[in-house]
């Protein structure tokens, strides 16, 4: 057998390797859309496998980083590891010829790759978490670069490369990709709302009956931020970080709860930062959230608390003190008053005196909530809270009827 036989015939070993890799590079990325659908309609599903390998699973697939425009980042990265798949399997049938602009595509396509992996193992280091099936792609589009490379045709220059990739490959890629994109968000939305229905339907009385479970917490925060009367049939108290993705869901739910029910809901805003800045309890996960927390309150003294609150959450991105002074202005306070306040002891004080309140009943991670003192953890949906609240507004209320029926009966019953 010549030397260009043993060539052409790795070289057909090789391209055949690359579809597989590609094909576990899909396989990954439908996982990891699944887990993502897990943490956005609140049940467990696959996402508890990620929790075996990782203390903090895969919840940064469904955090501030874990989508671009609405689309999650693993449906993304598996229509890419399909159209490598599908340029791969071409680029085999091709494998006879001399030279194929197929072949310089998977190249270029793989550097995508690995370029997008490189982005998101740093989003993983600034945020402290480490989705295992994440660091399993970034070694799945590592063995594709070093495949594409191995395949590539050497005697073509990088521009060249590049002009042959931009015809009829870079075509097939992006037919590939959109409609990927496009069949899998389509199905992920329907199935999304299956799931919060299924949720809602199966869990509230389990999530009622395992809240009434646990101790029921009084905490006295008089100088915390409220809004809504103080006869209010439910009384929320969020404690959260402005730079939290999950609190950020949890407030918006919160709010819309509270508009559609203002005469009967009182809502109470705590602090509790993951930033050692301020809070001494936990890592140092969010190293803006102290000055955000601050920020609010300065903003509160001026009367806009609320309103710049909802800013933060909106902003997740912009933390550093320009960006809390800008918004500032914005929101129109006296920018004078702001910047003092930022450094007055009094502002770390009320902070300080929210994050004793979330010790007092035993907070270990944001979002922490308390419903009439009945404590919960996590985001939820705004559909899912108000069919919560209600649920444990009636399940009380049946409770007090029964309990005074009884009561009746046995004053009745003695002589």
């Amino acid at each position: 057998m010549s030397l260009a036989a043993v060539s052409d015939a790795n070289r057909s070993r090789l391209l055949l390797l690359t579809t597989l890799v590609a094909l576990l590079g899909v396989a990954d990325g439908v996982y990891l859309t699944l887990v993502h659908l897990d943490y956005e309609s609140g049940r467990a599903g696959v996402a508890t496998a990620c929790h075996r390998f990782s203390a903090t699973g895969c919840s940064i697939t469904a955090g501030r980083f874990g989508d671009l425009g609405g689309i999650p980042v693993a449906t993304l990265g598996g229509a890419g590891a399909l159209a490598t798949a599908v340029l791969a399997a071409i680029a085999w049938g091709r494998r006879a010829k001399w030279e194929d602009p197929f072949r310089q595509a998977l190249v270029v396509l793989a550097m995508v790759s690995v370029g997008a992996s490189v982005a998101m193992a740093g989003v993983s280091t600034m945020e402290g978490a480490w989705c295992p099936f994440c660091v399993a792609w970034y070694g799945i589009n590592a063995t594709l670069a070093w495949l594409a490379w191995r395949v590539r045709d050497p005697h073509v220059g990088w521009r060249d490369a590049l002009d042959d990739s931009l015809g009829t490959p870079a075509i097939v890629a992006a037919v590939v990709f959109g409609v990927a994109v496009a069949g899998s968000m389509s199905w992920y939305h329907a199935r999304r709302d299956t799931l919060r229905r299924e949720v809602e339907a199966e869990m509230l009385p389990l999530l009622v009956e395992e809240l009434r479970k646990k101790p029921r917490y009084v905490v006295d925060m008089p100088n915390a931020h409220r809004k809504g009367p103080d006869s209010a049939e439910v009384v929320i108290v969020e404690f959260g970080d402005f730079q939290c993705p999950h609190c950020a869901k949890l407030f918006h739910s919160v709010e819309q709860y509270a508009a559609a029910n203002p005469d009967r809901v009182q809502v109470v805003f705590a602090h509790y930062p993951i930033g050692k800045a301020c809070n001494p309890n936990v890592d140092d996960r969010h190293e803006y959230a102290c000055g955000a927390a601050a920020a609010a309150e300065c903003a509160g003294a001026q009367g806009k608390f609320w309103e710049y609150a909802e800013h933060l959450f909106g902003a997740q991105d912009d933390l550093e003190r320009e960006d809390l002074r800008e918004a500032a202005t914005k929101l129109g306070l006296d920018l004078a008053a702001f910047d003092r306040c930022m450094v007055d002891p009094k502002t770390a004080d009320r902070i300080t005196e929210d994050i004793a309140s979330g010790t007092k009943i035993d907070l270990t991670a944001t979002p922490t909530f308390l419903i009439n003192g009945y404590k919960s953890s996590g985001a939820m949906e705004p559909g899912l809270l108000a069919a919560v609240i209600d649920g444990l507004i009636a399940t009380e209320a049946g409770a007090a009827a029964e309990a005074g029926a009884a009561a009746e009966a046995g004053a009745a019953a003695t002589p």
